[in-house]
């Protein structure tokens, strides 16, 4: 869950350091001395890393969170998604967040089933939940299905069929909505 603020406050610390370390070597250019400059500028940089970090995290964000278009699943290039997205998919959108995502795409129940089927296989039985208590396959109603509760404007699926990924003990895993006669898929994947 904190791994969206590691980079900005790696981004963060490394600027205010080259920052101070930059001061301190030009201390003398400013008439101070470098003893001097290093001290306020270290004082400067605890006082600015707060607000330095949120800035630089706003940036960051705006480019990896957010809607995302791709004409296949190969184009995908963040793991977080691509683990969860059949390869198969086509016509994809991913609306990214830092706990997860959620992905509509076309693609055909066969296709989906080998994709859930691979996933299952590789977990080796480490689902939380065992995949005949997760009732793959369940019609569910279209309005009730995630991405519509979330706000997102997706049409409804007409006949959606709900199947669900392996569980991780921490909750994480993707729950697959599936209209079978429109080939269109909505996703919600969440991770910590």
């Amino acid at each position: 869950m904190l791994w969206p603020i590691l980079l900005p406050l790696q981004v963060t610390a490394l600027l205010l350091l080259a920052t101070i370390a930059s001061a301190t070597a030009l201390a003398p250019v400013a008439g101070w001395g470098r003893g001097r400059m290093f001290r306020a500028s270290l004082a400067l940089g605890g006082v600015a890393f707060v607000p330095s970090c949120m800035g630089i995290m706003a940036m960051i964000d705006a480019q990896r969170f957010g809607a995302f278009s791709y004409e296949n699943a190969s184009d995908v290039g963040d793991f977080r998604v691509a683990r969860y997205l059949p390869s198969r998919a086509r016509d994809v959108t991913v609306v990214k967040r830092p706990n997860g995502h959620y992905a509509r795409y076309t693609i055909s129940k066969a296709d989906l089933r080998a994709h859930l089927d691979a996933l299952w296989a590789e977990s080796g039985g480490r689902s939380a939940f065992p995949r005949d208590r997760l009732r793959d396959g369940e019609p569910v109603s279209g309005e009730s299905i995630d991405p519509a509760s979330a706000g997102l404007k997706w049409p409804p699926l007409a006949n959606p069929r709900r199947f669900r990924s392996p569980v991780q003990a921490d909750g994480g895993g993707a729950v697959y909505y599936l209209d079978e006669d429109a080939g269109q898929v909505y996703h919600r994947a969440d991770y910590w």
